[in-house]
């Protein structure tokens, strides 16, 4: 991941806190997890780790990693009951090859050239689940302004984990009409100007507010699903430890 990923990673603290997708996708992520059995879990390219913070004190043994430092020092500060290492997920492993029951990747495989890699050593990671949403469908320029280098199709994606010892044993898609919309109509308005306001600024009540209603909104997404947002979860193949 390029530099400017990883000031985006440490500078987008409020939009990742109160934005409606990513709302909506730590909660889609906790009713997908919800029924499986599992005691340690990792979040892979964390950033700020408000997915874990729903694990921590429950029982979980959590850990997270991401490339930049900045963003790991911060959550070492923020989250003493988390374990947090630098890990670039292209390259390299969690340190000591440790292995966990649930690895979860959210919205970071965009950002990878070498996205096989990186999902090889997740495949690593896991002793039996990876969960993995990424961004489908078209790129517009407010994905390239933030560093998405690609967009994934469930079939290639099934392909590599596949390739890797896992089962796809759930997936889904999401976002369409609302977020799909909202997507679109930030594009057309001035992409830029929105990524400034919405992305590196803090959230006033104002910027709250308008980010509830958009999160109720976007809840009549789950009537269609379908939307450019895909999530899977895979389960390693018995016997297919690496």
């Amino acid at each position: 991941m390029s530099h400017l990923c990883n000031d985006i990673a440490y500078e987008w603290s409020d939009a990742h806190r109160y934005s409606p997708a990513p709302r909506h996708r730590r909660r889609i992520i906790y009713n997908i997890i919800g029924k499986l059995e599992f005691d340690s879990c990792l979040d892979a390219g964390c950033a700020q780790p408000y997915l874990l913070s729903g694990f921590i004190g429950r029982g979980k043994r959590v850990s997270g990693c991401d490339i930049s430092g900045r963003v790991i020092d911060k959550n070492r500060n923020d989250f003493p009951g988390a374990n947090f290492e630098i890990v670039d997920i292209s390259r390299s492993v969690y340190p000591g090859n440790k292995k966990f029951d649930l690895v979860i990747s959210s919205e970071v495989l965009e950002h990878i050239a070498d996205w096989q890699g990186a999902i090889r050593n997740l495949a690593l990671m896991s002793g039996r689940y990876l969960l993995i949403t990424v961004p489908s469908g078209k790129i517009y320029n407010i994905d390239r302004l933030v560093g998405h280098l690609r967009h994934y199709q469930a079939g290639e994606l099934k392909e590599e984990l596949e390739k890797n010892g896992f089962t796809v044993i759930y997936h889904k898609r999401w976002g369409a009409p609302f977020h799909s919309l909202y997507k679109y109509l930030i594009n057309a308005a001035g992409y830029k100007k929105t990524y400034e306001r919405f992305a590196l600024r803090p959230y006033g009540p104002l910027k709250r507010l308008f980010s509830d209603i958009l999160y109720v909104i976007f809840y009549f997404n789950d009537i269609f699903c379908r939307g450019s947002q895909l999530f899977m979860l895979a389960e390693r193949n018995r016997g297919g430890g690496r």
